[in-house]
């Protein structure tokens, strides 16, 4: 006689990933070999339009590459990383950097960094981002206004969070370290892209068919306590990865 099949239903939880690097408290910083911990967020102002600078900025701290205090004074560095990054990024500062050039100046650094990139809705610009960060790398966002496209802003994806159902990671939501909004505290993000109802279907729906979000253009929600909630499409993903990780 057949035994009845068990209807358990699979264990359910919310799990998050960032990036292993970051150290959250009262400031979010990293640890470089035997150096103090380093504070890795890097606040934009209200005039320049250095976004782009800032993400990158945050990343190189991250990656063990350049330290804050010297990125902090990068206009007045001779040598280095710092002197080099403002060498490259100086004409940026106030006019921005489109994702195409960010790619091209970050390569231009020659530093020890992949630097793999996808650009718009052709690229699959949404799904390779979520599982860039499901990997547990750091990845520059680009996004843009929904309702007006000339709202263009970066920001430093540096994890995700989602639902595990049974063995399955189903991620919905990006976490960001926005230089536009405050730097956050006892976290790793200050900023959010959740993914919108305005996709046409649920979230576990929308997130875990790969091939649904390569076929749509996704619509994130784009949340902070900084702003107001705003529906923002993703324009670049660009993956910032130590050479010398596999």
């Amino acid at each position: 006689m057949a035994t009845a099949k068990s209807r358990t239903p699979a264990a359910a939880y919310r799990f998050q990933r960032h990036h292993p690097a970051l150290i959250p408290g009262s400031c979010l910083v990293t640890k470089q070999k035997r150096e103090e911990p380093m504070r890795v967020f890097f606040p934009q102002s209200d005039i320049d339009g250095a976004c782009g600078l800032h993400v990158l900025c945050s990343a190189l701290v991250a990656l063990d590459l350049a330290k804050s205090s010297a990125l902090a004074d990068m206009p007045k560095r001779k040598h280095g990383v710092p002197a080099r990054v403002w060498e490259v990024f100086a004409h940026t500062y106030f006019s921005g950097v489109n994702p195409p050039e960010f790619v091209d100046l970050v390569k231009s650094l020659e530093l020890p960094v992949q630097v793999t990139a996808r650009h718009g809705h052709a690229e699959g610009v949404d799904a390779a981002a979520l599982d860039w960060l499901m990997r547990g790398d750091l990845v520059a966002l680009a996004f843009e206004s929904v309702v007006n496209s000339r709202t263009r802003h970066w920001a430093l994806a540096v994890g995700a969070e989602g639902n595990c159902v049974g063995r399955k990671d189903v991620p919905d939501t990006i976490l960001l370290l926005d230089p536009g909004a405050t730097e956050p505290h006892y976290g790793v993000a200050n900023a959010w892209l959740k993914v919108s109802a305005a996709n046409g279907s649920s979230k576990s729906q929308t997130v875990d068919s790969s091939t649904r979000m390569k076929s749509k253009r996704m619509v994130w929600n784009y949340e902070s306590a900084c702003f107001p909630t705003e529906q923002v499409h993703l324009i670049s993903a660009v993956r910032l990865k130590p050479e010398a990780w596999s």
